[in-house]
């Protein structure tokens, strides 16, 4: 038996709704409830918003599927679609192809996108700290880039543009390092493929901890990238067009990972009975990174998912000084918090 059967699973509403005679009570007091909603509701258009994810369905991703699970997006009349991720996976050319209406990266992920004719717009994010980092052992630790000087060192594809900048910024010379690719599988680094691979401390870093492994991190943000993650983002075309339903999405995200953060047992608890089997983790591996990642989610002075410009200003500077970026891309153009301000 999977390790996430053992637990009983949390009674959110989608899992009450599925008893036949609580739903049949529900349904017998639904017109009180229908009254209650007003005219407004009735006349919310309905709207089907597909979600590209950067990554497979783990728990950095749980309060999407809280949001699911508690009937969140129902609420908003949103039909909601997570979209899994993974390596080859480019969720800005998605987005940018109408292939789904939102998508997420970092902030240097979203500012290359841009600069290399993507019409996308960031506007909120999961993380207010990068929990991206290269990972390895303590006893052959890389915690500044120098560390990595003549060494192996996995860089994810998507990812390689950045390092390059990271490298210039600091005066490295890439050649001096061993580039290996780097798909986030802790293998690399297990198997001695390289002395570090990059990974999240919060998933990759705390399953390699679940196994007793010492690891060492060195977060992009200790590197010189001041950077978000997990940023969510849109296209120009569907910014102008659909506001009305991005800002019903956002709420009802935003409700989902304050249920997130605020119930990170459970939360692992439920990912883990619907995508478990796809991710690969084990529930002890999913609930050590959902208690970790509370933290990193949390902070904001404005609330969860708020983004600053001033984040997208000093990333944008960065990636130019150091010639990640060959043209400006300012800020006001690349983000927005109107969908925030309007929830």
């Amino acid at each position: 038996m999977p390790q996430q059967q053992i637990f009983q699973q949390p009674m959110t509403r989608r899992r009450m709704l599925q008893g036949s005679a609580l739903a049949g009570g529900l349904l017998l007091g639904a017109p009180a409830i229908l009254a209650a909603c007003g005219d407004d509701d009735e006349a919310t258009t309905a709207a089907d918003i597909s979600f590209q994810l950067g990554w497979l369905k783990l728990v950095q991703f749980g309060g999407h599927f809280m949001a699911e699970e508690n009937d969140y997006f129902e609420e908003e009349n949103i039909n909601a679609e997570f979209i899994s991720g993974g390596p080859g996976i480019n969720p800005a050319a998605d987005v940018a192809s109408g292939a789904a209406l939102l998508g997420d990266a970092d902030v240097s992920g979203v500012i290359l996108s841009r600069a290399a004719g993507a019409p996308i717009v960031a506007i909120g994010a999961i993380f207010h700290r990068s929990p991206l980092a290269f990972i390895s052992f303590a006893d052959n630790p890389v915690r500044s880039l120098q560390d990595m000087v003549g060494k192996t060192i996995g860089v994810q594809n998507g990812y390689r543009t950045q390092f390059e900048t990271l490298l210039e910024a600091a005066s490295i010379d890439i050649g001096d390092i061993d580039l290996v690719p780097d798909t986030g599988d802790p293998a690399l680094l297990v198997n001695g493929g390289a002395a570090a691979f990059m990974g999240f401390s919060t998933s990759q870093g705390v399953a390699l901890q679940t196994q007793g492994l010492d690891v060492v991190f060195a977060h992009i943000g200790d590197l010189g990238d001041r950077s978000y993650s997990n940023v969510l983002f849109t296209s120009e075309d569907t910014l102008n067009n659909r506001k009305d339903e991005l800002i019903r999405w956002m709420r009802a995200d935003q409700r989902g990972f304050q249920y997130a953060v605020d119930n990170p047992e459970e939360m692992a608890r439920v990912v883990q009975d619907l995508y478990g089997d796809e991710n690969g983790q084990t529930l002890d591996e999913a609930t050590g990174s959902a208690v970790a990642q509370v933290d990193l989610i949390k902070g904001h002075p404005n609330g969860l998912l708020w983004i600053d410009e001033s984040v997208f200003t000093d990333v944008e500077q960065f990636l130019f000084d150091s010639g990640g970026i060959e043209t400006r891309v300012p800020a006001n153009e690349v983000m927005t918090t109107e969908i925030l301000e309007g929830i």
